[in-house]
């Protein structure tokens, strides 16, 4: 993308850098394969259906959908039923990414409410291919070839909102695989009943690499334990207008060197440049964007979980000229083992954990990548920990950080959290923060740049509401404009594409299918956002979807960049924040112009998380 130049002056009127190229290939996200459809429903599912029931869903159930921005995106789908304490904090400007959600739930969360089950004349088949048919295997090939998001937005077209593929060889410990893209029925899992839906679906991958440890790779009580433990500074307004120091501290530090380069290669002159880049986009210089913004949050998120600078951004300079990075710096290693740990685990992702063991014992490279990946993150960060441990013995004052109410944490015996368990915890928190809120702000710069009217609204609210001014936490309710850009770019590219969970017992869904026990229920922002029977025109990029009064008149589950239910992202709040502060502060200083300004879409490519190609202009 093209960078307009930022002025040596402290003129708010941006200027042109030059064009932005990718260094990440795309990648793709495998997924599930063995899939077929429904048998007719059997009558043990309708005994296990009871004709009334009653229904209680506590407050910490309640589905928080966030109608202020996102990322992704951060973008983590953790997944647990277990209660978390409801935190009073002051106002701040997005309390409304619990309010939100949890007015979705409301009329559920603290009284009882009768669910009838259908009469079996009144449910209704589950519409997919014939087992083990021909049609079966096209379908699934899909995902093979094109990826389970994109999967899922074409089951849809075909089969409509719900469809059901059998799994006969039980992969994975799934019955059958049902696919959801319909808001009302996602709220039903997510919101209505999600005790039955309460375990997040994990593939055997996960267990491989977390042992079952960790927010994302863990269920049930642990999970809901440590989800506790780590959510509280993501939902203190102090902490988050703290955290916005570090966002904002970062970004500008990469403004500087941004300018250092263009001063350095003589498209700066001493004259203000004018306030539209040149056409032939002349006077800037090509800069690697979507690997710096990478570089830019992994230095956020150290700061911000356990206040350890990576000197990501410091790199952004040997990158500009072209220098190879160093397998000897720890920046160059972080950065390496945080990028491969999700590529070697999209591309072994449905490996059942029987032949996982095996490839192990025989040295497969993509588990020695892995291992090795994992083996350096590890010590990075368990150097941190063992760092505080001593300075906390010695009586230093503690850092005002994730790691601290970590470290400083007891359960209701008076036990507190070890070394492993910290940093198995911190690492799901970075990865899930890293590279998701990354791709999402490079998007975003996109996106806006390459759209004119677009740029132009959002510099004339940069102009009026901070006149130059670096941006702050308060700033961000009085920029509407920048937020529903970010909400557009996460409806067309959310960063963590499908959030599946298990039925743990038979159901039936609003639109009267029946769910078996043992279904594994898929839900995916990715088709939610493209349909174009929940948003007009689904593949062009416009904004003004999420003005006020265009908002809500939307289905509350309609937008879910961060899932849903009580596995739903818990650090959205920050992620958004991040994401919103990241862009206002590049974009006063500089202006972007994409390499392929006739790109509508981006081409977007999975691996666990999002990721763009060359062909896109990143």
């Amino acid at each position: 993308m093209n960078l307009q130049l930022p002025s040596l002056s402290s003129s708010s009127v941006p200027h042109d850098l030059s064009k932005w190229t990718s260094k990440l290939a795309p990648r793709r996200y495998t997924a599930f394969p063995s899939l077929s459809p429904p048998k007719s429903i059997s009558t043990r599912l309708l005994k296990q259906l009871p004709i009334k029931s009653t229904l209680v869903v506590p407050g910490h159930c309640s589905f928080a959908r966030s109608r202020l921005l996102p990322l992704s995106a951060s973008a983590v789908d953790a997944s647990n039923t277990a209660s978390a304490p409801v935190q009073k904090t002051s106002k701040c400007p997005f309390e409304k990414l619990t309010t939100a959600i949890s007015s979705a739930a409301h009329p559920v969360l603290t009284t009882a409410i009768t669910a009838f089950a259908a009469a079996p004349s009144e449910l209704q088949p589950i519409p997919g291919p014939p087992p083990l048919s021909l049609d079966a295997l096209k379908d699934v090939s899909i995902i093979f070839f094109e990826g389970l998001h994109v999967a899922m937005l074409r089951f849809s077209e075909k089969y409509g909102p719900v469809c059901r593929f059998s799994n006969p060889a039980s992969l994975n410990g799934a019955t059958s695989w049902v696919f959801l893209n319909s808001p009302a029925n996602i709220q039903h899992v997510c919101a209505t009943n999600v005790r039955n839906y309460g375990r997040r679906y994990l593939p055997d991958i996960y267990t491989y690499v977390t042992h079952g440890k960790g927010i994302l790779g863990s269920q049930d009580d642990y999970n809901a334990r440590h989800r506790r433990l780590c959510s509280g500074p993501f939902r203190n307004r102090a902490q988050l207008e703290r955290f916005s120091h570090v966002v904002v501290e970062r970004s500008q530090k990469l403004v500087d060197i941004w300018t250092e380069a263009a001063v350095k290669e003589g498209v700066l002159g001493s004259e203000p440049p004018s306030s539209s880049p040149p056409a032939d986009c002349s006077g800037g210089f090509t800069t690697d964007v979507a690997t710096q913004t990478q570089r830019l949050t992994l230095d956020i998120v150290g700061l911000v979980a356990f206040s350890h600078d990576f000197r990501q951004v410091e790199q952004v300079r040997r990158d500009i000229i072209g220098s190879a990075g160093d397998s000897r710096l720890l920046q160059d290693r972080v950065l390496w083992a945080v990028n491969t740990f999700g590529e070697v685990l999209a591309e072994i992702f449905i490996t059942p954990l029987p032949l996982l063991r095996f490839l192990d014992r025989i040295g497969f490279p993509h588990l020695r990548r892995l291992d090795e990946a994992v083996r350096i993150m590890r010590q990075a960060m368990l150097d941190v920990v063992q760092e505080r441990r001593s300075a906390l013995a010695a009586g230093l004052a503690g850092k005002d950080d994730l790691l601290q109410a970590l470290l400083t944490a007891r359960d209701d015996m008076g036990v507190g959290l070890s070394d492993e368990e910290l940093w198995e915890d911190v690492h799901d928190i970075m990865g899930a923060g890293h590279e998701t809120t990354a791709t999402t702000t490079a998007a975003l710069l996109y996106c806006i740049s390459a759209h004119a009217d677009v740029r132009q609204r959002v510099e004339q609210e940069l102009e009026e509401v901070l006149g130059g001014r670096d941006p702050s936490y308060d700033n961000l309710e009085r920029m509407p404009y920048l937020q529903a850009c970010a909400k557009e770019v996460m409806r067309l590219y959310p960063a963590i594409p499908v959030f599946p969970r298990e039925a743990l017992q038979g159901d039936v869904l609003p639109s009267g299918h029946a769910i078996n026990a043992g279904d594994v229920v898929f839900m995916s922002s990715y088709a939610l956002g493209r349909s174009p029977a929940l948003w007009p025109d689904p593949l062009t990029f416009n904004p003004d979807r999420f003005r006020l009064e265009a908002e809500a008149a939307q289905h509350r589950f309609q937008w879910l960049p961060f899932g849903a239910g009580p596995r739903m992202c818990l650090g959205a709040s920050f992620a958004q924040m991040s994401v919103c502060l990241m862009a206002a502060t590049l974009l006063q200083r500089f202006r972007f112009t994409p390499l392929m300004p006739n790109t509508s879409l981006i081409p977007v490519a999975y691996d666990i998380t999002v990721n763009f190609g060359p062909s896109g202009g990143l």
